[in-house]
C-alpha cells in the first residue's frame, strides 16, 4: 500500500482542550471531507458526527493521540466507536525515523505550527505531513535494511497505550513493506547483529530475553536501537520518550555504561579504555601517578574510571593535580552518549 492509498482511508485529527481537558475545539479531516467544530465542542451530537466521520476511516492519524486527544475523548464518551481504531501516532514515529533530530519538522515548520494554534484542522493537516516525512525516510530505511523494520513492526505489535491499541504504528511498517520478526528469538539474533560493536554484547545477552518477551516493554527497544545508531552525533532521545517509557535510560546504561570484563565485548574492550582515550584525545601516554590513591593508583586515572562509568563522585585534587582532564575525559569519551570508536575522533590537544 503506498502512503497517498493509506493516507487516503486515515482520518486526521487534532482536539483543542482546555486546561480541564474539556474539548473546546475539533478539527478532522478524511479526504475531501473537513469536519470542524468550534467551543463548545464536547456535546454528544458532535462527538456522534466526529464518530460517523471515523467510520469511514481505517486508521485516525494525528500528533500526541495516544499521550491526549484519545484519553480526553474516552473521558468525554467512552463509548465512541473510533477509540478501537488503530492509531497512526506521529509522535511515536518521530523518534525512530529522525533519531538524530525526532523534531526536525516542527521546528522546520515553526510559521506553520504557530498558525496552527487555534485551528484544528490546520494542525491536523500538518501531522500528516510529518507523517509523509517521516514515511519517506522509513522507505530509505527499508531500502538500505528491511530487517530494521521488520523488528519496528515486532516491537509495536500487539501493544496498548494508555489503554489504546499501538497495532496502528505496527501497520505502518506492515505497509512499508515489513514481514515483522518469526520470534522473539529472531528479533534478538537481529539486534544483537545490528548492534555489534555499539552495546555491551553480554549485558545485551542478559537483557533481551525478558524485554523481547513482554510486548508492553518491546517498543523500548525499537527506541534504543534507532537511538544508538546515531549516538554520538547529533543523537536526541527525547524527555517525553524516557517519561513514556521510563526503562529505557536503564537499559542503555547497562548496554553502554558499564563495563564487562569479557574479552570477547568488542565495544567494552574500546570504550572502557581509559588509558587509550587518554592518548586519542589529549596525546599523554599515561595517567599522572601522583597524587596517588590508598592503593598507589593513579587517582586522576581513578576519578576518570568512575566518571566513565556515570558514577556520582567528589573529586578533589590540589592545584595542578590534573582536575580539568577529570572531567573532560568522560565527557570526550561520550560514555551513554556518544561514539568511543577507535577511529571516531584524531588526538586533541589542549
Amino acid at each position: 500500500m503506498t502512503r497517498q492509498a493509506l493516507l487516503s482511508r486515515t482520518l486526521l485529527l487534532d482536539l483543542e482542550t482546555t486546561r480541564t481537558g474539556r474539548i473546546r475545539h475539533v478539527g478532522a479531516v478524511l479526504g475531501d471531507t473537513v469536519f470542524e467544530k468550534k467551543a463548545p465542542a464536547h456535546g454528544q451530537k458532535t462527538l456522534a458526527r466526529l464518530d460517523a466521520l471515523a467510520d469511514r476511516a481505517d486508521f485516525i492519524l494525528g500528533h500526541n493521540l495516544l499521550g491526549h486527544d484519545f484519553p480526553v475523548l474516552a473521558a468525554a464518551h467512552a463509548h465512541l466507536r473510533m477509540l478501537q481504531k488503530p492509531v497512526i501516532d506521529t509522535l511515536y514515529l518521530s523518534p525512530l525515523a529522525f533519531p538524530e533530530n525526532p523534531y526536525h519538522h516542527l521546528v522546520k515548520d515553526y510559521k506553520l505550527v504557530r498558525a496552527s494554534v487555534n485551528d484544528p484542522v490546520a494542525a491536523a493537516r500538518l501531522a500528516a505531513a510529518v507523517f509523509t516525512d517521516q514515511w519517506e525516510r522509513f522507505d530509505t530505511i527499508g531500502a538500505k535494511n528491511p530487517r530494521q523494520l521488520d523488528f519496528f513492526r515486532f516491537c509495536f505489535s500487539g501493544t496498548r497505550f494508555n489503554g489504546f491499541s499501538g497495532d496502528g504504528l505496527a501497520a505502518v511498517f506492515a505497509r512499508l513493506g515489513a514481514s515483522g520478526m518469526a520470534s522473539p528469538l529472531a528479533a534478538q539474533t537481529w539486534f544483537l547483529d545490528a548492534t555489534d560493536g555499539i552495546v555491551c554484547l553480554p549485558a545485551a545477552i542478559r537483557q533481551l530475553p525478558e524485554l523481547l518477551a513482554d510486548a508492553a516493554r518491546r517498543p523500548m527497544l525499537a527506541y534504543c536501537l534507532a537511538w544508538l545508531q546515531v549516538a554520538g552525533s547529533n543523537s536526541v532521545l527525547p524527555p517525553w520518550v524516557r517519561h513514556r517509557f521510563p526503562g529505557i535510560p536503564s537499559v542503555l546504561r547497562e548496554l553502554r555504561d558499564l563495563a564487562c570484563q569479557d574479552p570477547a565485548c568488542r565495544y567494552c574492550r574500546q570504550s572502557h579504555d581509559p588509558d587509550g582515550h587518554l592518548t586519542r584525545f589529549f596525546g599523554f601516554s599515561a595517567f599522572r601517578p601522583q597524587p596517588a590513591d590508598a592503593k598507589g593508583r593513579s587517582l586522576q586515572r581513578e576519578i576518570v574510571v568512575s566518571g566513565m562509568r556515570d558514577e556520582p563522585l567528589l573529586a578533589i585534587l590540589p592545584t595542578g593535580g590534573g582536575k580539568s582532564l577529570c572531567f573532560q575525559l568522560p565527557a570526550w569519551c561520550g560514555i551513554g552518549a556518544g561514539d568511543c570508536s577507535p577511529s571516531s575522533s584524531a588526538p586533541f590537544r589542549p
